[in-house]
């Protein structure tokens, strides 16, 4: 008896359909052997041997075949003629849905996913993107603002040239002198030397230790009340007060020279009749104590008083009463210091320095000393 041919039976749909491996010329499938090989070796013979084994092969299937909701099974003959059973796993409505969920992708839809994922591994983030343009920008709009700088500095310096700064020095005092109605800017803290004449506890002790100075002849002022100092003399540096202190020492015991200081931002500066004042009493005390030191006052000198003294009657009046005793002193002092360029009377240039003393003590009621 001829050995069995081996045959593979797949089940597509749950259908069984054979499994054919096209060959040589020689053994090509023809629609005579139903989609079997055919071999030309074969006699007719063991071609109806073949059919025999195939009309077995599908009744047994048909005996088991697969039932609605129930696994499929399979009769196969093998080789050595032993019969195998296969045992569908999925039943039809199984394998159908398997079917349609399942995607197929083709191996060049795979490659290119591949690729396209090797790709965007080098781009940058859409965030990373978006910090770098900010950045570039703030860097641009820096780097024009810069050049703007630098191209407006150099033309303010050229406008503050040397000759426009010493004019703008020149015209400050004579705006200072001249305007009405504003504010004077705050100079430098204001400075005056005195002849001191003394120290005590409290004014009542001042005021009595100034009579004897009185007597003496010799202009004498208490400033302060805890302590109160007695001054005599007021000049624009000590160096000049020094021969004046030579006279006084003979009238006065224990006297020394000292320079007094008031603090720049002190609020009763900002008045205009302080700002003022403050230019006329320094050239009035320049002024006398240069004359009672035996030295001469030049044209100059005069004229500088001359013009202090119409900017201060120009100012506006303050409701104050100390500001308005310390101009009323400046005033009078003024008028003795202009009598005795006319006169030449030693007794004037005494009333001057009397009146200066009572506007340094109204002068340091309303300004207090700095440190």
């Amino acid at each position: 008896m001829d050995k069995q041919r081996m045959r593979i039976m797949v089940n597509i749909n749950g259908k069984p359909r054979p499994f054919t491996v096209e060959r040589s010329s020689e053994g090509r499938p023809s629609e005579e052997s139903d989609g079997y090989p055919v071999d030309s070796h074969l006699g007719k013979g063991q071609r109806a041997e073949n059919e025999a084994d195939d009309s077995r092969q599908v009744s047994a299937f048909q005996e088991g075949g697969p039932s609605a909701g129930k696994p499929s099974t399979g009769l196969w003959f093998t080789e050595d003629g032993q019969v195998r059973e296969d045992v569908e796993t999925t039943g039809w409505e199984e394998a159908a849905a398997l079917e349609a969920d399942e995607r197929v992708i083709s191996v060049s839809e795979a490659m290119q996913q591949k690729k396209s994922a090797r790709r965007r591994t080098w781009r940058l983030p859409a965030q990373a993107k978006s910090l770098l343009a900010a950045a570039l920008v703030a860097a641009l709009v820096g780097m024009a603002f810069g050049m703007t700088v630098l191209r407006i500095i150099p033309k303010e310096k050229l406008a503050s040239s040397p000759a426009s700064e010493a004019m703008t020095e020149l015209t400050k005092p004579e705006t200072a002198a001249g305007e009405e109605g504003r504010e004077s800017v705050v100079r430098a803290p204001f400075s005056i030397a005195v002849i001191q004449a003394g120290v005590y506890s409290n004014a009542a002790a001042a005021k009595q230790a100034s009579e004897s100075i009185k007597t003496a002849g010799v202009p004498v002022v208490v400033a302060g009340q805890k302590p109160a100092a007695l001054y005599i003399a007021v000049g624009a540096d000590k160096e000049t007060l020094r021969a004046v202190n030579d006279q006084y020492r003979q009238r006065v015991p224990s006297t020394y020279v000292k320079e007094l200081s008031f603090a720049a931002e002190a609020a009763a500066r900002r008045s205009e009749a302080i700002q003022k004042g403050e230019v006329l009493y320094e050239n009035m005390a320049a002024v006398s104590a240069a004359l009672l030191g035996g030295r001469k006052a030049g044209e100059d000198d005069w004229q500088a008083l001359q013009k202090a003294y119409d900017a201060l009657e120009k100012s506006n009046a303050s409701s104050d009463k100390t500001v308005g005793r310390y101009v009323e002193a400046l005033k009078q002092a003024y008028v003795a210091l202009a009598a005795y360029k006319e006169r030449r009377d030693e007794a004037l240039l005494a009333k001057a320095q009397q009146q200066l003393l009572e506007a340094l003590a109204a002068y340091i009621e309303l300004v207090p000393l700095g440190s």
